[in-house]
């Protein structure tokens, strides 16, 4: 009965996760919080290669590319549209903070304005994983006020 139990239990653990990878991640805004407000506006230059990725939602009747994924080493499978290799000294504008509500642990995306826009993402947000707010990854200041 105990090895039942455990069987059962890894199984229940196994679905959990697997029904959590498997979906849509769901977000909210959290760009009026302090930690995150603090770095709305930066300025910011590439230090090193960055991968971004298009990304199909999977409730996405078609491939298309609904929004643009910024981070290393990336990822690859069918909700990939493109890839494309941001090389350093490019410059981008965060300008906003979200959380994802449904993802395991705690993540955070930065929404990115790339300067000059790249074809692939035009009309296209771009997002910017927190971790890579890191000197090691982009050099950023606040802009003068205007």
């Amino acid at each position: 009965m105990n090895m039942i139990g455990r069987g059962v239990r890894a199984l229940l653990m196994f679905m959990a996760v697997a029904s959590l990878v498997a979906c849509e991640a769901r977000y909210r805004d959290v760009s009026h919080n302090r930690a995150h407000r603090a770095r709305i506006g930066l300025d910011c230059e590439l230090t090193t290669y960055t991968r971004a990725h298009g990304v199909t939602l999977p409730s996405s009747p078609h491939r298309q590319t609904d929004y643009v994924s910024i981070w290393n080493p990336g990822f690859t499978g069918p909700e990939m549209t493109f890839l494309r290799v941001l090389e350093p000294g490019t410059r981008m504008r965060v300008v906003a903070a979200r959380a994802c509500t449904n993802c395991l642990g705690r993540r955070i995306d930065y929404q990115v304005e790339i300067s000059p826009t790249p074809v692939e993402f035009e009309g296209k947000p771009a997002y910017l994983q927190a971790e890579w707010l890191a000197p090691d990854q982009l050099r950023c200041s606040r802009p003068p006020p205007a």
